[in-house]
């Protein structure tokens, strides 16, 4: 009998320590994402946004763009744009005309597109999905699962990669509270020039705008 549960023990702890790693297939593309990421000086993408939860019946899409530079970067989403110089986050909101100013440090990391890939590379357990096409473009998926995952507001993240160009393809985050995010990058260019007023902002443009500073 003690020897049955000793066994019985033994294999719980092996199949426990198995499901905590990453299979072999997956964890060697992410890997190889990460080592192209690393490489991205500065990268620019446009992109589409996607909300979803059937239980509250809710599907909203919006278009935006990203440009980004080290830790500087430019997003514009539908009517908002938010900018970070690197010491300051300034979030625009068209139809106020108002700018609000806080602490980049403030931000959901989920949401900052300077680690757009790289946040996934460590505190997760990946699994291989399938390889298909896209659009006619051969990709690769796999499944992030947070280690941590009592302090993460999701449970699991699918990354499509492009096999040939080694770039993400789109990203979905699966939320505990039934939300669905999916970002389908439809147009994405590593190391590209980029000016410094991009990551400015200049009050000067926004005649009338209200300021609120937050920090």
């Amino acid at each position: 009998m003690m020897k049955h549960f000793l066994l019985s023990a033994l294999l719980s702890l092996v199949a426990f320590a198995g499901n905590a790693q990453d299979d072999a297939r997956s964890r060697a593309i992410l890997d190889k994402l990460m080592a192209k990421a690393k490489t991205w000086n500065t990268f620019e993408a446009d992109f589409s946004s996607r909300l979803q939860n059937s239980k509250d019946k809710l599907d909203v899409k919006q278009e935006g763009s990203m440009k980004v530079r080290g830790k500087k970067f430019r997003l514009v989403l539908d009517k908002n744009t938010i900018i970070n110089d690197g010491t300051t986050l300034y979030t625009y909101n068209k139809d106020a005309n108002e700018v609000n100013l806080s602490d980049p440090k403030d931000m959901d990391q989920e949401l900052d597109p300077t680690t757009l890939v790289t946040q996934y590379e460590k505190g997760f357990k990946s699994q291989f999905v399938e390889e298909t096409t896209d659009g006619g473009v051969a990709v690769q998926v796999i499944k992030l699962f947070p280690l941590d995952a009592g302090k993460k507001p999701y449970h699991t993240v699918v990354l499509t990669v492009d096999k040939a160009k080694v770039e993400p393809r789109s990203i979905q985050i699966l939320y505990k509270d039934g939300n669905t995010v999916t970002y389908t990058l439809k147009k994405f260019t590593a190391n590209p020039d980029l000016a410094d007023a991009l990551f400015t902002f200049d009050k000067s443009k926004y005649p009338g705008v209200e300021v609120n500073d937050m920090r």
